[in-house]
């Protein structure tokens, strides 16, 4: 079946499912009916960005060592894309442009919707069917991608991006997504990233979402993996008026291994919702899950985590953790770790808290010599960051704990102890 018979399919289950809504039991505590009117905007007829070069250079993440492809409003930027030459990385576009739209089983697999998959919305099948461009990433068998692949997304408009990652057996690499807004417009970026890993394979994956204050951000991020591979992922929320972000994760095969590590800093009335799952349905696989969020203001967040044993999938070894943070006595999160069980012999676990600042160690830091203000920052900034030290790129971990900090209340203050 070609691209375009899938693409035509997936609109046709779009039109069947619509948008999802609040009666829906995973989407009860985040309504998008705001984007109903974005959604009918013609961003064909928006203009476009002037001065590439000099937003590209302002908003990346400065004097980082990787290689670079850049986005715009959802078209791939050769120009002011730097790939490298011992692995494949190509303009989703480009790559079916040039196959005529035939493109071989994985891709098409790719663009592929159902019904019944989990966490499935109409959303996600209109994306498939609406999907300009993207990133394709081949790593071949034993192939060691030497320098991370940045990938920096700037958007005016909205926009229907699909990212296809492709590990083969014993491959590794490093994936930094970098979604910005530069525009006080309302808009909807809708991505995905399909990612496969083969077997031994190993994947680093960085997500920063960054979006202005009246962008909506509805990203999916589904993974199967083979066996003995490795996934890692740190999903980093700090942008936009509403964010909802799904990940799906099948630990395919015997030995496979994956972490799901979050930070959510909001403010104003930021609403930022993740809903990740897990499938254990090969034995001898092991998953974590850290998620961490800070609220302030009358910002709203929203954590549904949930892990499936399935009957055969023994020693499944599963730890889930979601803490969260209250600065404010209007925020709000709803909270919601899941487990789903069909065997006897697993080790599995779950929890969640919510809470204000220990006063106990307030008054400790108080008794340094620590101003009220600072003492509250600097556990504040010890909170968020705990969810950040399993990051090996310590230059983005720095500009992450940049941006962060500087959404506290009092970061100036802060700053001076903190060097």
């Amino acid at each position: 079946m070609s691209v375009a018979a899938i693409r035509r399919r997936a609109f046709d289950l779009f039109k069947e499912t619509g948008l999802p809504s609040t009666r829906h039991e995973d989407w009860k505590y985040t309504d998008i009916s705001r984007i109903q009117h974005v959604l009918s905007i013609d961003s064909s007829s928006t203009a476009p960005i002037d001065n590439h070069a000099s937003i590209i250079n302002s908003t990346a993440i400065a004097d980082l060592d990787a290689y670079k492809a850049v986005l715009v409003d959802g078209v791939f930027d050769d120009a002011h894309s730097n790939l490298p030459e011992d692995v494949t990385v190509l303009s989703l576009a480009a790559f079916l442009n040039d196959m005529g739209g035939q493109a071989p089983d994985d891709i098409q697999r790719l663009f592929e919707v159902r019904g019944d998959e989990p966490l499935f919305n109409g959303l996600l099948a209109l994306n498939s069917a609406k999907a300009s461009d993207g990133v394709l990433l081949c790593v071949a068998n034993n192939t060691v991608l030497e320098k991370p692949l940045y990938i920096q997304h700037i958007s005016t408009q909205t926009n229907f991006i699909r990212h296809a990652i492709l590990m083969g057996k014993q491959a590794e690499a490093e994936v930094i997504e970098h979604y910005v807004g530069v525009s006080e417009e309302k808009a909807l970026s809708s991505l995905s990233s399909n990612v496969i890993l083969k077997q031994g394979a190993r994947l680093q994956h960085i997500r920063i979402q960054q979006e202005s204050n009246q962008q909506t951000h509805i990203a999916r991020v589904e993974v199967k993996q083979l066996q003995d591979s490795s996934y890692t992922l740190h999903a980093v929320e700090l942008g936009c008026a509403l964010s909802r972000v799904d990940v799906v994760v099948a630990l395919a095969e015997q030995g496979a291994t994956c972490a799901l590590n979050g930070l959510f800093v909001l403010g104003g009335r930021q609403h930022v919702d993740h809903h990740t799952r897990i499938d254990h349905i090969a034995p001898h696989c092991t998953s974590r899950e850290n998620y961490r969020t800070v609220l302030d203001g009358r910002s709203r967040a929203v954590f549904n985590g949930k892990v499936v044993v399935h009957k055969g999938a023994v020693k499944t070894d599963s730890a889930q953790s979601n803490g969260n943070l209250l600065l404010s006595k209007h925020a709000e999160i709803d909270t919601k770790p899941e487990l789903e069980i069909y065997n006897d012999d697993v080790k599995c676990a779950h929890g969640a808290t919510v809470g204000q600042l220990d006063e106990q160690q307030l008054f400790y830091l108080r008794s340094r010599g620590i101003s009220a203000v600072a003492a509250q920052e600097l556990l504040t900034f010890a909170f968020a960051d705990e969810v950040l030290t399993s990051m090996s790129n310590q230059q983005v971990r720095a500009y992450i704990e940049g941006i962060a900090f500087a959404k506290l209340p009092h970061g100036a203050e802060l700053d001076g102890l903190l060097g």
